[in-house]
């Protein structure tokens, strides 16, 4: 059974009150409140559950004007009764609670212990993983770690297609040169929207893709490639120092934090298993585990 209290006055003047926040909140009432119900202090009763001013307060954010504030109200009490409708429906449509109780405290055990084992394990100094165990693991495995799109170097630039300097834009963009790169630094951006130097370190083709409003195959990236568009008042350039292909061995760059999580996982279950073996050996040394059948 739901009820909703009507405590217009009182309770819409014990909100700004008290959380100086709601200016004006009401709520409807059935004939068969309960007692908790006619409290000033009490917003809604769903059953045997009650929502209060309390609650209300705590779940209320800062800073919100009155309205705001009003409509949070609502809206929380709203939800509020909503869940609390479908639990009680969900529990009387299952009947027995024998199942439910035995898996709310499976859960809570296991969370306990989870929680538990992680302070543990966070506390071992053997989980770091440091550089040389990456590299180590790179060395050991890397033929097997295989891209699965392609990687390039290169420069990616988005330039107003009416910026003075477009014409030596274009040209210095695609030299080898560190004096023209300079040069192109220097001068020859203004107007520039986007400006991604990166033929010192391998990029993801899709995260430069995406930036171009155009269809360009994988398969057309290799060495010297390059690439300008016009579109929409902006000019379009990319050039390519080097690339590799789908099915290329991952750059060590690439690899390193895929080989770190790896590694972490792999520690953090190991170091589970001995905190589990170490914990019943100590209880069942102490007595406090009695176990009656052999292993």
């Amino acid at each position: 059974m739901i009820r909703t209290i009507t405590k217009r006055a009182a309770i819409a003047a014990s909100i700004v009150m008290m959380l100086s926040a709601v200016a004006a909140c009401s709520f409807k009432r059935t004939t068969e409140a309960l007692s908790a119900a006619d409290s000033a202090e009490t917003l809604a009763v769903v059953g045997t559950s009650v929502l209060t001013l309390d609650d209300m307060r705590r779940a209320l954010p800062v800073n919100l004007s009155p309205v705001d504030s009003a409509n949070f109200v609502a809206a929380y009490v709203k939800t509020w009764v909503s869940d609390k409708l479908i639990t009680e429906v969900a529990l009387e449509k299952i009947g027995s609670y024998d199942e439910i109780e035995r898996l709310t405290e499976e859960y809570r055990r296991n969370l306990i212990m989870w929680k538990y084992r992680e302070l543990a394990v966070r506390a071992d100094s053997s989980l770091h993983i440091s550089e040389a165990d990456v590299r180590q693991y790179y060395a050991d495995h890397a033929s097997a770690m295989k891209l699965r799109q392609p990687q390039l170097k290169g420069i990616y630039i988005k330039i107003e297609s009416n910026a003075p300097a477009i014409a030596k834009v274009k040209k210095l963009y695609k030299s080898t040169l560190q004096k023209d790169i300079e040069e192109l630094e220097k001068v020859g951006l203004y107007g520039a929207i986007h400006y991604d130097y990166f033929r010192d370190e391998w990029v993801p083709w899709e995260q430069i893709i995406t930036k171009i409003p155009a269809e360009i195959s994988a398969s057309q990236l290799r060495k010297g490639y390059t690439f300008e568009l016009e579109h929409d008042g902006f000019t379009y350039l990319l050039s390519v120092s080097d690339v590799l292909p789908v099915g290329a061995v991952m750059p060590y760059e690439s690899a390193a934090p895929l080989i770190r999580e790896t590694l972490e996982a792999t520690r953090l279950t190991e170091l589970d298993a001995l905190l589990r073996m170490r914990l019943y050996d100590q209880a069942v040394a102490e007595g406090k585990v009695i176990i009656n059948i052999s292993e």
